[in-house]
C-alpha cells in the first residue's frame, strides 16, 4: 500500500500553518510584553523625576522664604529710614537706603484715586515707577488691597507674614530683571506700602543645581534609550497661555503659565494633546508608539497632581511629565526573537514533516503486514480446503479399490465400516463448502486441522449465508472470526482434553450477519471483573500468546462496520456475539 501524497501534503500545510499561527502570537505577545514592560519602566522614571523635582522644589521654596523674611526685615528697616508721608520721599532717597538694606531695590505703592486701584509713587527703579495700575494683577492686587485694608493677608497664595506678604518669584510686570522677588510691608502708620524687591539671582542658581531642568540632563545622560524629557503645564498646555503687557507695550508669560515648564519638547506628534490629556483623565500613565523621522519612539505621559497643601497652592502646578524613548532597542530584540523563532519554524517544520512520514510509513507498513498476513492466511486456508478435495479425488481409486476387495471377500461389517469413514469425510468436506463463503469456509478447514492436532472438540454451523454480500471484507471477515476462534482455543487448551469444547455458529438475520463463538472458561472468570476484556494488552494467557491484540482487533473492525460485540456467560461457557450490518 502506498502513501497518500495528498494526505501528506494536507498534514505539511496544517503543520505550517498551526507553527506559523503559534509563532506569530507569540512574537506579539512577547512584542506587548516587551512594551508594557519599557512603558513600565518609563513610568518608573517619571515617578523618580517626579520626586527628584518635588524634593529640588521643597527646597527652591525653602530658599524663597528665607528670602521673604529677609525682604521683610529690609522693609521694617526702610520704614524706620523714611517719611510716613509718601510725598516727602523722594525717588534718590530709596536708592542709597536700598544699597544700605542689601536689595536691589525699593517702591512705594499708594491708591491711585481711582476707585480701589492702586500703583506705584515712588521707587528707586524707573522702570517701576511706569506701573500706574495693579488691579489687573489678579491675587496680586487682592494681596495689596488686603495689606491697605487689613494689615495683613488672607489669601491663599503667597507668604503671609505679620504685616507681610510676599508673592511666588516671577517675571515682573516692570521689566526691571528677568526674574525677582517681591515682597510687601504695611502696618498702617504709613500711607503706602514698602515694596522692596532682588532679583531672583539665588534662587535662579539654586534651580539651575538642583532644579528640574538638571535633573532632567542627568536623567537623560544615564539612559541613553531616553531621548526627549518634558514637563507639560497641566493648565496651559495645548492652549495660548495668557499674556500680560508691560507700560512699555511688551508682552510678557508669567513663569508658572509657560507650556512647558521644564526640559524640551521638540519632539512633537498631533496626538500628544490628546494623550496629555487622557493621562490627566485617567490619573495613569499613557504609553504610545509613535514614529519620529521614519523611527518608531515610545511616549510615556505621566500626570503630576497638586498636593493638598492650601498654603502653598500658588506654587505648586499640575504638569505632565513627558518621556520620549527609543523604541528601536525593542524593534531590535523583537527582530532578534523573530529571526530565532523563525529558525525553530524551519527546524521544528522539517522535523515535524520526518515525523510525520515516519508515522504514516509505519502505519502503512502496518496495515501492509497485517493485510500480508490475512491474505496468507487466507490464502493458506484455501490452499488447504482445496488440497483436502484434491486428496479426496486422488485417493478416489484407492478408496474404489478397497470397496471392491471388501466386495469381493464378502466382509459386508468391514466394506459398511469402511463406506460410513469415507462419507463421513466427504460431508466434512461438503459441509465447509457449503458455508457459502470461500473465506470462512477456508479458515473453518484450518481451524479444523488445528483443532484435531490440539485435540480440541470443535463444531460450526453456518446457515443461510449462501451467496450473501456481507458488506464485510474477506480479509476483515477472517481477522473477526479468526482472532475469536484463537482466542477459544487459547482458553479451551486450558482444560483436560475431553472438556476441550468450541463452537462456532454463523447466520442471517433480518439486516445482521450474526457470528457467535462459545468455549467453556475457568467457572471463577467473572465478566464484572473483567471489563477490560477489549483493552490493548488485555490477556488472561500466563505466557506467550498473541499479548492480548486479538479481542482489541475484533472490536476495532466490527465497531468499523457499525456492528455490535455482546458477550455473556452460560454455565461455563462464555460467548462472543456480534452483529454487522449487511450492505
Amino acid at each position: 500500500m502506498r502513501i497518500n501524497r495528498r494526505v501528506i501534503y494536507i498534514t505539511f500545510i496544517i503543520v505550517i500553518l498551526l507553527l506559523i499561527t503559534n509563532n506569530s502570537s507569540y512574537y506579539w505577545y512577547a512584542k506587548s510584553i516587551l512594551t508594557q514592560e519599557m512603558s513600565e519602566q518609563m513610568a518608573t522614571t517619571a515617578n523618580q523625576i517626579r520626586t527628584s523635582i518635588e524634593q529640588s522644589e521643597a527646597g527652591a521654596f525653602f530658599v524663597e522664604d528665607m528670602i521673604g523674611e529677609q525682604l521683610r526685615s529690609a522693609a521694617i528697616f526702610a520704614k524706620t529710614k523714611l517719611d510716613p508721608d509718601i510725598d516727602k520721599v523722594t525717588n534718590e532717597q530709596l536708592i542709597p537706603l536700598a544699597a544700605e538694606a542689601g536689595v536691589d531695590g525699593f517702591s512705594l505703592m499708594k491708591r491711585s484715586g481711582i476707585g480701589d486701584d492702586i500703583m506705584v509713587g515712588k521707587s528707586s527703579d524707573p522702570n517701576e515707577l511706569t506701573l500706574t495700575s495693579t488691579i489687573t494683577f489678579g491675587y496680586w492686587f487682592t494681596a495689596f488691597d488686603q495689606l491697605m485694608k487689613y494689615h495683613n493677608v488672607t489669601i491663599t497664595e503667597g507668604q503671609k507674614l505679620p504685616n507681610f506678604w510676599a508673592g511666588i518669584y516671577e517675571v515682573p510686570a516692570s521689566g526691571t530683571s528677568d526674574v525677582s522677588k517681591f515682597g510687601y510691608y504695611y502696618d498702617g502708620e504709613t500711607n503706602y506700602i514698602i515694596c522692596v524687591f532682588v532679583n531672583a539671582g539665588k534662587i535662579k542658581k539654586f534651580k539651575d543645581i538642583i532644579g528640574a531642568d538638571t535633573i532632567v540632563k542627568k536623567t537623560l545622560t544615564s539612559n541613553p534609550d531616553i531621548i526627549e524629557i518634558s514637563g507639560l503645564n497641566g493648565i496651559t498646555f495645548g492652549t495660548k497661555p495668557k499674556e500680560y503687557t508691560r507700560p512699555n507695550g511688551v508682552m510678557y508669560v508669567s513663569m508658572y503659565d509657560r507650556p512647558v515648564l521644564f526640559g524640551t519638547h521638540n519632539i512633537v506628534h498631533v496626538n500628544d494633546f490628546t494623550n496629555f490629556k487622557r493621562a490627566i483623565q485617567d490619573e495613569k500613565p499613557v504609553s504610545v508608539v509613535e514614529s519620529y523621522k521614519g523611527n518608531p519612539i515610545l511616549k510615556t505621559f505621566v500626570h503630576v497632581p497638586i498636593k493638598e497643601r492650601v498654603t502653598d497652592v500658588q506654587r505648586e502646578i499640575p504638569y505632565v511629565i513627558t518621556i520620549v524613548s527609543d523604541y528601536q532597542s525593542i524593534q531590535k530584540t523583537l527582530n532578534d526573537q523573530l529571526i530565532r523563532v523563525a529558525l525553530i519554524i524551519v527546524l521544528f517544520t522539517v522535523f515535524s514533516c520526518l515525523l510525520v512520514f515516519l508515522v504514516f510509513r509505519f502505519n502503512t507498513k502496518s496495515r501492509e503486514t497485517a493485510v500480508q498476513s490475512t491474505q496468507e492466511m487466507y490464502i493458506q486456508n484455501v490452499d488447504l480446503m482445496f488440497a483436502t478435495i484434491r486428496s479426496q479425488r486422488h485417493d478416489f481409486l484407492n478408496h474404489v479399490q478397497t470397496l471392491y476387495a471388501l466386495l469381493t471377500n464378502g466382509e459386508k461389517e468391514d466394506q459398511m465400516r469402511y463406506m460410513e469413514e469415507l462419507i463421513e469425510e466427504i460431508n466434512e468436506v461438503n459441509d465447509i463448502i457449503r458455508i457459502g463463503q470461500p473465506a470462512i469456509a477456508a479458515l473453518i478447514q484450518s481451524k479444523i486441522t488445528l483443532a484435531m492436532r490440539t485435540k480440541v472438540s470443535f463444531s460450526y454451523e453456518f446457515i443461510g449465508l449462501d451467496g450473501l454480500s456481507l458488506g464485510v471484507k474477506s480479509v476483515d471477515l477472517v481477522k473477526i472470526i479468526g482472532n475469536l476462534i484463537d482466542n477459544a482455543f487459547d482458553e479451551a487448551n486450558k482444560f483436560p482434553a475431553e472438556e476441550r469444547e468450541v463452537s462456532v455458529k454463523g447466520w442471517k438475520e433480518s439486516n445482521d450477519v450474526k457470528i457467535s463463538v462459545k468455549n467453556r472458561v475457568n467457572p471463577s472468570f467473572n465478566l464484572e471483573d473483567d471489563t477490560d476484556l477489549f483493552a490493548i494488552g488485555y490477556s488472561t494467557k500466563l505466557e506467550g500468546g498473541h499479548q492480548g491484540l486479538g479481542l482489541p482487533v475484533v472490536k476495532e473492525r466490527v465497531e468499523y462496520y457499525r456492528g455490535t460485540i455482546e458477550v455473556t456467560l452460560e454455565e461455563g461457557f462464555i460467548c462472543f456475539q456480534l452483529s454487522i450490518p449487511m450492505q
